[in-house]
């Protein structure tokens, strides 16, 4: 499990973050019953957001912490899109305002539960991460994996490259501001890791920019 604490615009807002993978028994689960160990953790512990969510096109850790503080940025000063925070995650993984597509996109489905894994995040105003991950087990009788998120690919980048639809000119461009000057990009084992980063640095921005159209509409 991963977990840290971080602090928003204002010294006031300050919270953690845990993500975690599980392996569950298909058998044993269904859709209706995360929905409701949702209702139930958010319901007995005060100021946390406990969501799950498909890891398709999850970038990596970073994608998913950028996405917490956006959405803990946007309740607090009341430029929220959605009235509920896992539904706001949702929106923010996906950095678009159309909540059918975030959820089409990142939610949890049928194939997810026949894999065996299943990917959740959790944002507590407490440090209480652990507590819920072993309620979370405990209540859907899964037990922790090791978390793949961070795996670096080729064919990784380029899944979330297309999701997101950037163009080798943005990445060129975010590669020449590290001070990486080339005209051509060809993902191989050596250049990888900087086309993650220029990914995860244009993801960040495309979250930026959905929370400040927000702010802007209002």
């Amino acid at each position: 499990m991963i977990v840290n604490s971080f602090k928003g615009l204002t010294e006031n807002l300050k919270y953690c973050v845990g993500i975690n993978q599980i392996e569950v028994d298909p058998e044993e689960l269904s859709l209706e019953k995360l929905l409701k160990l949702i209702e139930v953790i958010q319901k007995n512990h005060k100021d946390t957001v406990l969501q799950f969510f498909n890891e398709k096109y999850v970038l990596n850790k970073e994608h998913i912490f950028h996405a917490c503080y956006f959405v803990q940025n946007a309740f607090f000063n009341k430029t929220n899109i959605s009235n509920k925070k896992n539904i706001e995650f949702f929106l923010y993984l996906a950095a678009k305002r159309q909540i059918k597509l975030g959820l089409e996109d990142f939610g949890i489905d049928n194939y997810n539960i026949n894999n065996r894994r299943i990917s959740f995040c959790i944002i507590s105003s407490e440090n209480n991460i652990k507590q819920i991950n072993l309620e979370v087990n405990k209540y859907l009788g899964s037990k922790d994996m090791s978390i793949n998120l961070e795996e670096i690919s080729i064919e990784k980048y380029k899944i979330v490259k297309n999701y997101f639809n950037f163009s080798n000119k943005q990445i060129l461009t975010v590669l020449k501001s590290y001070g990486i000057k080339i005209n051509y990009i060809e993902p191989n084992e050596k250049n990888i890791v900087n086309l993650f980063r220029a990914l995860n640095d244009l993801i960040c921005e495309e979250m930026a920019l959905l929370s400040l159209e927000k702010t802007r509409s209002d």
